[in-house]
């Protein structure tokens, strides 16, 4: 049996990592393995549990038992901290856990401030000992993670979507992987990341991968028509629209480059939430060529990709970046941050991509492939074969199967 653990799960949670987990569960179950979810009544980090309170009980979900595509799914009530900002199920069972004290207190305060489930912690403690189980815990910052790695350390395995981030240098952290059994990676740089900060050694950790849907087709010449484009060349990004992302530089860039170039081009922006323009870089001149596109439902979004002439990922911190194999499948050849060491292994393994540094090389692949529809085409070709070889939700189902039962 391998139980999933994670804040949120289900067919309406938003996030990199739950729809991870649906993919990732959903092919295992698929391919007959024993596999069920144990998580929160929340929906998603956009609706945690009572507005504004992120252990608050009020559920998106019902408590209880469910099935999520095929897959049994536990659903449990969230909970408020405890004294310090430590859930009550360890304050009452602090032999269970390290001396708390080693860790500073503004890294048990994060956690605090995360959604945790003394419901849960209770549930994972009364399986620790059990051989036929592995438990799967996903993203690494939340305290279902860490309370829930240190509860059953020999069956703890972490899908962390690990990134090179402040708070992947915390202790917490730190001791928290070092006790875990096993790793299991969504890149190579991701692997190699958590060799460095934690010492891991190699025979622990997994590169696994990460699968998408192969199926997806889109239609480039509705999207233009819908948006009125016609024959402007398209850049597209897709993902959180905020600083996070790296979105302020794109801006900047997207206005330095038309500036300088005089080129019509557009810049199309996808994904949900709204689009802080003002803590993102916003003048009034976006106004002529910032397309704010919005959520898009699911076959609108493929039409996006296979519009654009171009996909551009600066974002400086994956794991691996969905968004970029999504584009590949439609054959758009992209630009990525070279100090992203995960999209920047993906552009040099795949040759689907270019990877930047600072505008000037910006500006010098976008004179390249904008003039290039030839170099265009190639690139994207190879970005598309490299996604059919290697995000294939099987294969990954595989190697997950295999690694946690050999590790």
């Amino acid at each position: 049996m391998i139980t999933f653990v994670l804040p949120w799960f289900g067919p309406e949670s938003a996030g990199g990592a739950e729809n991870q987990a649906r993919g990732l569960t959903r092919a295992l179950h698929a391919a007959g393995v024993a596999v069920r979810v144990w998580t929160s009544t929340g929906r998603d980090s956009f609706q945690p549990g009572a507005p504004g309170q992120p252990n608050g009980t009020v559920p998106h979900y019902p408590p209880g038992q469910s099935v999520v595509d095929g897959v049994p799914v536990w659903r449990f009530r969230p909970a408020p901290v405890g004294p310090g900002g430590l859930p009550d199920f360890i304050v009452r069972h602090p032999a269970l856990c390290p001396d708390l004290s080693s860790f500073a207190r503004h890294e048990l305060a994060l956690l605090g401030s995360l959604l945790g489930s003394d419901e849960l912690y209770a549930a994972i403690l009364a399986e620790r000992h059990n051989e036929q189980n592995r438990f799967v815990f996903m993203p690494y910052p939340f305290p279902t993670t860490f309370w829930g790695t240190l509860l059953a350390p020999e069956r703890s395995y972490l899908l962390a979507c690990l990134h090179d981030e402040p708070y992947a240098r915390y202790a917490t952290y730190r001791y928290m992987f070092r006790q875990a059994r096993g790793m299991l990676a969504n890149s190579r740089p991701e692997a190699l990341l958590a060799q460095q900060l934690y010492g891991l050694p190699a025979e622990r950790i997994g590169v696994t991968g990460e699968g998408i849907d192969l199926s997806a087709h889109g239609d480039a010449a509705r999207f233009r028509r819908n948006y009125g484009l016609e024959q402007t060349p398209l850049l597209l990004y897709a993902g959180r629209r905020n600083e996070s992302k790296n979105i302020p530089m794109l801006l900047a860039y997207i206005r330095e480059y038309r500036a300088r170039r005089g080129l019509p081009l557009r810049l199309g922006l996808m994904g949900a939430g709204r689009l802080e323009l003002t803590t993102a870089g916003y003048t009034p001149s976006l106004d002529a060529w910032l397309l704010d596109l919005g959520f898009l439902d699911a076959q609108s979004k493929q039409d996006a990709y296979a519009a654009a002439d171009i996909f551009i990922q600066p974002s400086l911190h994956e794991s691996f970046s969905i968004v970029l194999m999504e584009a590949w499948l439609q054959g758009r050849p992209s630009i990525v941050h070279a100090d992203c060491a995960v999209t920047r292994d993906h552009a040099e393994r795949s040759g689907g991509g270019l990877a930047c540094s600072g505008f000037g090389e910006f500006a010098a692949a976008l004179d390249l492939l904008l003039a290039n529809p030839g170099l265009r085409h190639t690139l994207g070709q190879r970005g598309r074969a490299y996604v059919l070889d290697t995000c294939d939700w099987s294969l990954v189902a595989h190697l997950t199967h295999t690694f946690l039962q050999q590790a």
